[in-house]
């Protein structure tokens, strides 16, 4: 998993990793995506802590298992 990676998301969302690692919202390791198209759920910005810059509702964690390369 490496930054500016494009990948599809859940098999259906293409966009770019934004950020990689663990997060302050939950335990484990997360993948920050930006998606191409206005599906996500946020700006990269979670509970007041920014891990990422995108536009609004294009921003997107998913764990690893989540995204294709």
């Amino acid at each position: 998993v490496q930054v500016g990676a494009r990948v599809l998301v859940h098999g259906e969302n293409l966009g770019t990793i934004r950020y990689a690692g663990t997060t302050s919202f939950q335990t484990g390791k997360w993948v920050g995506v930006e998606l191409d198209d206005q599906l996500g759920k946020n700006n990269g910005v979670v509970q007041g802590k920014r891990y990422f810059e995108c536009r609004s509702n294009h921003g997107v964690f998913v764990r690893p298992a989540h995204i294709k390369i």
